[in-house]
């Protein structure tokens, strides 16, 4: 299972590589085409499990002024 987030950036929010940075933490890896950054799941997982980390990720990038989609995939 993946999870996948698609970054939207403008001039007066943080730049790339505090984002880059932040992701790293959360344990994303950069990814290039349509999605940004990717997270590769290590154990079989719940949508519940999937909202939780997700809600984690939000936690992190308050007050970087970034917008983001995420799409997990099976």
């Amino acid at each position: 299972m993946r999870t996948y987030v698609r970054m939207s950036f403008h001039s007066e929010g943080a730049g790339p590589l505090k984002v880059l940075e932040a992701m790293r933490t959360l344990g994303f890896e950069e990814s290039m085409g349509l999605h940004d950054f990717v997270y590769k799941w290590k154990e079989p997982t719940t949508i519940e499990d999937v909202v939780k980390f997700t809600t984690k990720m939000h936690e992190r990038l308050k007050g970087l002024d970034v917008s983001y989609e995420i799409t997990t995939i099976a």
